[in-house]
């Protein structure tokens, strides 16, 4: 464990990020930001894993956590332990293993989502424009000497404006990505079943049931919370009942479609499918997805970027700052809606 600075009088804050993440995320000018307004304490990889991280935390009212972090000892947690508030420069808390403290009212936590939430957003919609103007085809093709004209006729694009696209879920990547599309003046559909009809009519979309969602529209992108009510919540019919030629975008959570129903549909030829989680990762060397030609493939990237890291940790010393300021937090968790997160 290593302090910035000599002890001070200044509230202690524990950064448990392994150091892979950390030199990605909290950066010079993160720790800089941090050590503005407290004491930094940076836990070092092997005390991370070891059974010493309660005795490390005792006395610090806040810690800082991130991708890869550790589960936070209950013993560590108020009511008992000294930490108090749980600022997580990612988005999903679950390996955390604080849920229970946070419902329970016992300690606060924060998250960098909506940071993470405008990378999803851009990947998502250029998978979007890369499928509908067969970026891959042309490229393959050109670099494998097919005739110039022959590739223009038989892969010729599609206007994003001219389709129907499907959103299932309107969290925060959901809306980022509806603000995207809408410039191009493409007819969104929605499925939510936190969304009404009148929210819906001000947002300016179509509210649609998953059936007539996945029969209208020629794209269609996950982004519904992987819960237990929404696990295999996108079924073989589903799939099925999307338009010869469409596109399932999933930069969301794997669980959300029925095991083994892609790669059946993906089978028949049907529609294309650009995928980025998956049920094992990393992806498996043999796993059969790598052998179709109809779906684009990427390592669970969707949210990592040089700069959204950056905002990652800055957003989590912000969100630090206010709490120990005793404003606002601007991106807290709240705990009645905590178990609806992803």
């Amino acid at each position: 464990m290593q302090s910035s600075s000599v002890a001070t009088n200044r509230p202690r804050v524990a950064v448990l990020i392994p150091k892979e993440t950390r030199e990605r995320i909290f950066t010079d000018v993160v720790v800089d930001e941090l050590a503005a307004f407290a004491e930094p304490v940076i836990v070092a990889d092997d005390q991370l894993a070891g059974e010493s991280l309660s005795e490390l935390l005792k006395d610090i009212p806040v810690a800082i956590t991130g991708w890869k972090s550790p589960k936070l000892p209950i013993q560590s947690l108020a009511p008992k332990g000294s930490v108090v508030f749980v600022s997580h420069a990612a988005g999903s808390i679950k390996a955390l293993d604080i849920l229970g403290s946070l419902e329970a009212g016992h300690i606060r936590v924060s998250h960098a989502a909506p940071k993470i939430a405008d990378a999803v957003a851009e990947f998502t919609l250029t998978q979007i424009l890369a499928h509908l103007r067969r970026h891959t085809e042309m490229d393959a093709g050109l670099r494998a000497g097919k005739p110039w004209f022959d590739l223009r006729h038989n892969h010729l694009g599609q206007l994003l404006g001219a389709q129907d696209v499907g959103i299932v879920g309107l969290g925060y990547v959901g809306h980022l990505v509806l603000k995207l599309l809408r410039p191009f003046g493409c007819n969104v559909c929605v499925y939510d079943p936190f969304i009404d009809s009148a929210q819906a009519e001000q947002l300016g979309v179509t509210l649609l049931s998953l059936e007539d969602l996945f029969e209208r529209c020629s794209v269609v992108s996950l982004h519904a919370a992987n819960l237990p009510a929404t696990e295999g919540m996108i079924t073989t019919d589903h799939l099925e009942r999307l338009q010869p030629g469409g596109l399932l975008v999933n930069t969301a959570r794997a669980g959300l479609i029925e095991k083994g129903a892609l790669l059946k549909v993906l089978q028949q030829g049907r529609i294309f499918a650009a995928i980025d989680t998956f049920d094992i990762e990393p992806l498996p060397d043999d796993d059969p997805l790598r052998q179709l030609r109809n779906i684009y493939l990427s390592p669970h990237c969707a949210g990592h970027t040089v700069e959204s890291y950056v905002q990652q940790g800055l957003s989590a010393v912000e969100e630090v700052r206010l709490f120990l300021s005793g404003q606002t937090l601007k991106q807290e968790i709240i705990r009645e809606r905590a178990a609806a997160l992803a």
